[in-house]
């Protein structure tokens, strides 16, 4: 667990450095994407506005996170075969060019 933590926590830094708005922030486990949200992105408050595959939550950031607005996609560690990641970063790339 502390291995994991100190992973968790070193993402959350590197998202807290992140200088360019990104188009969308894409987090991978239930612990870690609690982790990016709250100790990255400073979210409090988030609406969700639905779901880009079943079980895999997009959330749109609330106006007191570092990045307003933002579309944060919760993917926890157990949802989708092996390929449902690799299937969703394409359909975003398709949407955002």
């Amino acid at each position: 667990m502390a291995i994991g933590q100190r992973v968790s926590e070193g993402l959350a830094a590197i998202v807290r450095a992140i200088s360019t708005r990104p188009r969308y922030v894409l987090a991978k486990g239930g612990i870690t994407s609690s982790d990016v949200a709250t100790r990255g992105l400073g979210v409090r408050r988030a609406l969700v506005l639905g779901q880009i595959i079943p079980g895999v939550p997009v959330w749109q950031l609330g106006p007191e996170s570092r990045l307003p607005g933002l579309a944060y996609i919760v993917f926890p560690g157990n949802v989708g075969g092996p390929q449902a990641l690799v299937e969703i970063v394409a359909g975003l790339k398709s949407r955002t060019g």
